[in-house]
């Protein structure tokens, strides 16, 4: 392993993890839009020597502590445990899809941790509080609305809606790292490489979910049809599981879809964009993968083939 890294890259690097805790701070949707660039200056640094790549960890951690926000030292801790985690999986030579699950709940639970930690440090207020105070704003703001229009507004309903959302909040955070954990991905895999093999991949129309994850979504179902007695901690629990599986099957059921299409010797690109559709009625497509998933079409169409 060489242990001189190039001025530029190290440079890049400084400039890259500056940019992106920085942005981070000042609002958390452009803190994740360069998260990709520094990961990929930070894994050329860890490919060249892994001694360095720990001094620049420690060489922003401690300033980060002392002098920055504790968002700002979350934000960079995160960032370089999805660094350490996608170098290790391109040291063992993990596929792509691997690595994306991995990537998913690393970026999900570190998250929730530091989170977590903010509120028992003192700098965050439980999300709790922070909703229950939201609510009662928006409810005093709906039924103002309500009294000026002759129809009036079902305020009920939507802070019913508001409420199923945020008791499902912990799903909906693994569900948006699965699109950050894919963004990550896709961007460093396109980015130019020195030598490094990256991680081999199927087809989209290759994807398939596990069976399991049917046996599991039925079992759920099932309890929650009798969950009328129970805690509310334990409804919440099993409803996170339940969409976080519900999605796993959205994802299978795009899958097929675009196998299937394929199959019929569809277009790639038509295939792609009747997809879209798809994307956005997902209980249809939900469907879709639980259909194929119980009557495993996929299977019957390739013994067929054969």
């Amino acid at each position: 392993m060489n242990n001189k890294i190039p001025t530029g890259t190290l440079t890049l690097t400084l400039l890259a993890v500056v940019a992106y805790i920085m942005l981070t701070e000042i609002t958390l949707i452009f803190g994740p839009v360069v998260m990709p660039f520094a990961i990929y200056l930070l894994l050329k640094i860890r490919q060249q020597s892994n001694v360095n790549y720990w001094i620049l960890f420690f060489s922003f951690l401690i300033p980060a502590v002392l002098f920055l926000s504790p968002l700002a030292a979350g934000s960079f801790i995160i960032l370089y445990i999805i660094t350490s985690l996608l170098a290790h999986t391109l040291d063992k030579n993990m596929s792509q899809e691997l690595t994306l699950f991995y990537t998913t709940f690393a970026i999900g639970l570190s998250t929730m941790a530091a989170v977590v930690v903010m509120q028992m440090l003192g700098f965050l207020r439980p999300l709790s509080e922070i909703y229950s105070t939201f609510r009662n704003w928006y409810a005093e703001q709906l039924n103002a609305v309500s009294e000026l229009t002759p129809a009036g507004v079902d305020g009920e309903t939507i802070l019913q809606s508001m409420d199923l959302y945020f008791q499902n909040l912990p799903a909906f955070l693994i569900i948006g790292s699965f699109f950050l954990a894919l963004y990550i991905i896709l961007i460093v895999r396109i980015l130019p490489q020195d030598s490094r093999e990256m991680w081999h991949y199927r087809s989209f129309d290759r994807w398939m979910m596990p069976r399991m994850l049917l046996y599991l979504y039925l079992l759920i179902f099932i309890i929650m049809l009798f969950s009328g007695s129970w805690e509310e901690s334990t409804i919440t629990l099993y409803s996170n599981i339940s969409l976080l599986l519900e999605w796993g099957l959205f994802i299978h059921g795009l899958a097929f879809a675009y196998y299937f299409m394929l199959q019929k010797k569809l277009n790639k690109v038509l295939a792609a964009i009747i997809l879209i559709p798809l994307v956005l009625f997902r209980p249809v497509t939900v469907l879709i993968g639980l259909f194929e998933m119980i009557f495993r079409i996929r299977l019957i169409m390739e013994l067929r083939r054969k």
